[in-house]
């Protein structure tokens, strides 16, 4: 289990892929550039959540 969003279950990827920050609410909906409001993200994840806010089960804690 992660201990926060930015210790993520996918580590291993990391070291193969460059990760993006998401904003878990995107600027777009009136979310900010705080780190509370930044996690880790493939880029093709990042891309294909677009500026979605995330449902309550997608946000690691």
């Amino acid at each position: 289990m992660p201990h926060n969003r930015f210790d993520t279950p996918h580590a291993t990827i990391w070291k193969k892929t460059r990760p993006t920050f998401d904003h878990i609410i995107p600027i777009a909906k009136g979310g900010g550039d705080e780190r509370s409001n930044l996690q880790l993200a493939h880029a093709s994840c990042n891309r294909l959540k677009g500026d979605r806010l995330p449902d309550r089960h997608s946000i690691a804690t």
